[in-house]
């Protein structure tokens, strides 16, 4: 890992409903939707939030922590993605996610793994973003593209309860 980032969420981008911590390490969905300004990158329709930190080159790396069960996608997005209306969870999209909801995965883990902090690896010349077990270590899944444009951490919660936490 060449470059530990320090990534912070973006409140400005947060959808009413999730709720981002004084330190900007963490988000919930809370039990009010909140009174915020209208912003151009704010998510209206979905439940998500971006990070502060946008890439357009390097190697980088950061950890979540998902706690037990829960619905939750976390990954990377373009920076054009399409905040006011409802986005497309897939690489044709912009977006490049590892999610679970209720227990099933959209990208596979290996049988009976519990996944409780994971880390993101972001290469933006080499076109990889990969996703480790970061108790172990253990590759999880890998996606290649090509990223022509400035990519930020993307994270969505899918349920009330749900809690994502930034741990690097």
């Amino acid at each position: 890992v060449d470059t530990e980032v320090n990534v912070t969420l973006d409140p400005d981008t947060a959808h009413p409903e999730l709720t981002v911590s004084e330190d900007r390490k963490s988000v919930r969905w809370g039990d009010t939707q909140r009174k915020v300004p209208d912003n151009p990158k704010r998510f209206d329709t979905e439940p998500c939030v971006l990070g502060c930190e946008g890439f357009t080159s390097g190697r980088h790396y950061w950890e979540v922590e998902v706690g037990d069960g829960g619905c939750w996608a976390v990954g990377v997005a373009r920076e054009s993605v399409r905040w006011k209306e409802e986005i497309s969870h897939n690489p044709e999209g912009g977006i490049w996610i590892l999610s679970q909801c209720v227990g099933e995965y959209w990208t596979a883990l290996p049988p009976g793994e519990k996944l409780r902090r994971f880390g993101v690896y972001l290469d933006y010349e080499r076109g990889q973003l990969c996703f480790y077990n970061a108790e172990n270590m253990a590759h999880i899944h890998t996606f290649n593209a090509t990223f022509r444009e400035r990519i930020f951490p993307f994270f969505r919660i899918l349920a009330k309860g749900t809690r994502i936490k930034i741990c690097t």
